[in-house]
């Protein structure tokens, strides 16, 4: 009995660093559009606010060279200026800041000169650019992601007749490794277009590892029962999932 429990445990170990391993494999996209120049985070921006770049030979940035998109609390500013300016190196850019209380200019920071593709975060209250993404923004936005997936997939656990701690801890070990590693592609706003193509292929494995796993390991009930549950509840959450991203901040 011993043995065929260990034997088990490997498998469950087994497929999660399978799982693992997977997923974590970078995708490669053929034919992708061009990334932008720039994006700009703003959190709880001003209603009137408008961003452009000024560049050293005086050229400045206007709305067909901005996309904007709105994201609950925050403001997403990605900017397209290739052929708009001689050198459209930031270096000596600065970026223009315009709302009906506040209107002021900033230097990009260094790590932003360098590279086409940047993510920054416009402070507007304190007039500074932060580089990248304030500390604590992605812990706080994937840990909101990761619980409301879990509540979501607990209720349907509970409406499957779980009631067993032992099955509760594989679920919530199973989902804390599968929900972690699927939202950890979402590491900003800079990700693209293509965050839900790469959503449903990763949910996809998400739902074959995670049916695979329940059906071995929790044995409350029937391996049937745990494989209608897998599937129902990963369906759900993938709909649930996509609502989200979709909604609020990545």
């Amino acid at each position: 009995m011993q043995q065929a429990h260990n034997a088990k445990r490997r498998i469950l170990v087994f497929m999660l660093v399978t799982l693992l391993a997977v997923v974590c494999v970078p995708p490669v996209y053929a034919n992708s559009a061009e990334p932008p120049g720039l994006t700009v985070i703003v959190i709880f921006p001003p209603d009137d606010l408008t961003l452009s770049i000024r560049f050293s030979d005086g050229t400045t940035t206007d709305a067909s060279h901005v996309q904007i998109e709105s994201k609950a609390w925050e403001e997403y500013y990605r900017f397209f200026f290739r052929d708009i300016a001689r050198d459209y190196s930031l270096e000596t850019a600065t970026l223009v800041v315009h709302s009906k209380d506040n209107s002021f200019e900033c230097p990009f920071p260094e790590s932003a000169q360098k590279a086409y593709n940047n993510l920054i975060t416009l402070d507007v209250a304190n007039q500074s650019i932060i580089e990248g993404q304030p500390p604590g923004r992605l812990p706080l936005l994937f840990a909101m992601r990761v619980i409301l997936t879990l509540l979501l997939e607990g209720l349907i656990f509970f409406a499957f007749g779980y009631r067993k701690k032992a099955s509760w801890i594989i679920f919530v070990i199973v989902n804390l490794i599968t929900q972690g590693v699927l939202n950890a592609f979402l590491k900003g706003p800079d990700i693209g277009w293509y965050w839900l193509f790469v959503y449903f292929i990763y949910e996809i494995i998400v739902i074959i590892a995670e049916t695979i796993v329940f059906a071995i390991a929790l044995k409350e009930h029937k391996k049937s029962k745990a494989i209608v549950f897998a599937l129902t509840a990963n369906f759900f959450s993938m709909i649930f999932g996509a609502i989200i991203i979709s909604s609020l901040p990545v």
